[in-house]
């Protein structure tokens, strides 16, 4: 758009006055011309009916749909980490007179930690944004964190209601064409689980979370949170059920979630004997023992995958599997690089790690744990690229990592 630019008072041409015919015409030309405007008026939208005829896809959940981690163009080297923009995988970095600055909320907008209980980390590739490609108005209503009952019937972080409050407020004024749900993991505390696993590994303990029965108790909680699940479920079918007509047609979307790590096969590092100093610890930023990498990859991600189908089926809604989103670029794979100190890591997507890894007992810290093991920003387009697949061609569906990046 081009700015307006005032002109020089002298460069202004002086208005000739009008002939005695034309003023003496001024009651009647007066009528005319409101007459006209009042015409032009209505023929321009009002911005409430431009909203009222929008149309939205909206994402609910939590922080791997809220897109946690989207500050990443994949993970860095040890050196590269040194540098501003860490070998070109930290986005939110930049230069001023020649200063490293770092800015998260170039990425979250507002969304990203900045004090105690806040952090709803929604990034500018999150999944949703991947509808807009079908002509839809990404409302990105995660946040990170969130379980069940922060999408039913409670507030949460700076979400001021609950998500399906917040849903009602959007649905209530725009055209929704489609829900997105990813909700379950932090009701299972599924990221507090890969914690203690990668603690008894830093620490050199022999036992692994496969041995001390971590994984048994985790698929025992399952039962209660499909229940959960399909209560948060619900409440959307009900809000929506209440929505306005033009809302009438919306699809819901139920997904599961991808294997942030690989299994122990193809891990590039050797486990050695545990510890800080490892390659897993200190380069990779996986610090687990091989039996946890299965565990994870072979046993939890598709139990929680044919969990949430379960739900999908119960309610109607349909169902996209995340489960191989990530496969071939998850976290330490083989395969896959990190960026170097003189890489641009943004065009390096094929190659690079799809996931966030950790940086604790590394060297140089690096943003924010809660980031770590979730997709970065490769993943979220990604997930973005299934997603968009699915709606272009309803049904169930697998997704991953050769989804096609050009959806047309």
């Amino acid at each position: 758009m081009s700015a307006t630019v005032p002109q020089h008072p002298r460069s202004v041409p002086a208005v000739p006055r009008r002939p005695r015919h034309v003023r003496r015409a001024g009651h009647a030309g007066r009528v005319l011309a409101i007459l006209a405007l009042s015409a032009t008026a209505l023929a321009v939208p009002a911005p409430a009916q431009a909203q009222a005829d929008e149309q939205v896809a909206v994402s609910l959940g939590d922080s791997f749909i809220s897109g946690e981690a989207g500050r990443w163009w994949g993970n860095s080297t040890v050196s590269a980490a040194a540098g501003c923009t860490r070998g070109g995988t930290d986005r939110a970095a930049y230069r001023k007179r020649l200063i490293c600055y770092y800015d998260p909320q170039r990425v979250y907008d507002g969304t990203a930690v900045h004090g105690e209980g806040t952090g709803r980390y929604r990034s500018d590739v999150a999944e949703i944004t991947g509808l807009g490609q079908a002509g839809l108005t990404p409302v990105n209503l995660a946040c990170s964190g969130a379980e069940t009952r922060h999408v039913i019937d409670e507030a949460f972080k700076e979400n001021t209601a609950s998500q399906a409050e917040l849903l009602a407020q959007v649905a209530a004024t725009r055209q929704v064409k489609v829900v997105v749900l990813s909700i379950g993991g932090n009701d299972l505390n599924l990221s507090g689980m890969l914690r203690r696993c990668a603690a008894m590994y830093m620490a050199g303990d022999k036992r692994s979370c496969a041995s001390t029965g971590e994984g048994d108790r985790f698929l025992a909680a399952l039962p209660a949170v499909e229940q959960q699940v399909t209560l948060a479920v619900q409440k959307i079918r009900q809000v929506m059920s209440q929505a306005s007509a033009r809302s009438a047609g919306y699809r819901l979307i139920l997904q599961s979630y991808p294997s942030p790590v690989p299994s122990s096969a193809r891990v590039r590092y050797g486990e050695g004997g545990g510890g800080k100093a490892t390659k897993r610890t200190l380069v990779g930023g996986c610090p687990l023992w091989d039996a946890d990498f299965d565990l994870m990859h072979d046993t939890l991600a598709p139990a929680i995958d044919a969990m949430l189908r379960r739900v999908a089926t119960a309610t109607g809604a349909e169902f996209l599997s995340m489960l191989g989103a990530v496969e071939g670029h998850a976290l330490c794979e083989q395969g896959t690089s990190q960026a170097g100190p003189l890489d641009d890591a943004a065009k390096l997507g094929d190659t690079m790690e799809w996931v966030r890894y950790g940086t604790a007992g590394a060297k140089i810290s690096q943003g924010h744990q809660q980031e770590a093991m979730h997709p970065n920003a490769f993943g979220q387009q990604a997930l973005g690229r299934c997603l968009l697949a699915l709606y272009r061609n309803p049904g169930t569906q697998p997704c991953n990592a050769g989804t096609p990046r050009s959806q047309t």
